[in-house]
């Protein structure tokens, strides 16, 4: 059974969005929140959050981002009446598993969340032409080329959806080393921003994560 919380501000959409994964028998909601605060205040771990990108204490990306803190094996999918492409490239270089339009089909949406449980990457059709958009911007793949097996392996954690202070951790490396040599890395690969970089690295596929259900993730050992 695969856990799913929902946040979003409008009743009839928290309601339509919350009866639609009630009616899918290998879904069960645990939380039908109307803000950032009362998703923050779940106390039961989902395997999927179903997020408005527009809140009134928060944004979806922070608020997932916040969230995948506190649940590392949580996925995160922004769902939004608007695909704007700023928002699509900071979701993704927030580590977060999907962006999907509120004007998608149910059962498309079904189709999304059983899909981010496997760990697949969800994007609506909006979605992907912002993708498409910033990979034809993007340096080539042989950018990475340029880049040593110490930042390959930080850019690849980064790519993962982890922190500075997690990669950092597991690197045994101080936070600060991370960020330099972020900053470093950008220079390297021709891009102005950290997001740009994961979107860089996940295009050349580092930081992939296996397909697994969130149940599976769930009997995985800590690494």
């Amino acid at each position: 059974m695969i856990k799913v919380m929902v946040a979003d501000d409008h009743p009839i959409v928290l309601a339509g969005l919350s009866a639609l994964v009630q009616s899918d028998s290998d879904l069960e909601l645990v939380a039908a929140a109307r803000s950032a605060a009362e998703a923050l205040g779940v106390s039961t771990e989902p395997d999927i959050a179903v997020l408005d990108l527009h809140l009134p204490d928060s944004d979806g990306i922070s608020l997932g981002a916040a969230l995948k803190r506190r649940w590392p094996r949580l996925r995160v999918v922004v769902f939004t009446m608007h695909a704007d492409d700023r928002s699509v490239i900071r979701s993704l270089g927030s580590g977060l598993d999907g962006y999907l339009l509120k004007d998608s089909d149910p059962e498309d949406v079904l189709a999304a969340i059983h899909s981010a449980a496997r760990g697949t990457l969800v994007l609506g059709r909006g979605a992907q032409a912002a993708v498409v958009a910033a990979a034809t911007a993007a340096p080539p793949p042989t950018s990475l080329s340029m880049l040593d097996s110490r930042d390959l392996e930080i850019l690849g954690l980064l790519a993962q959806g982890l922190p500075t202070s997690q990669v950092a951790a597991r690197l045994f490396l101080a936070p600060k080393t991370i960020r330099n040599r972020v900053s470093d890395m950008l220079d390297k690969l021709g891009v102005s921003t950290r997001d740009e970089a994961i979107m860089l690295a996940r295009s050349c596929g580092l930081g992939n994560r296996p397909n697994r259900t969130g149940q599976e993730a769930r009997e995985q050992p800590e690494p």
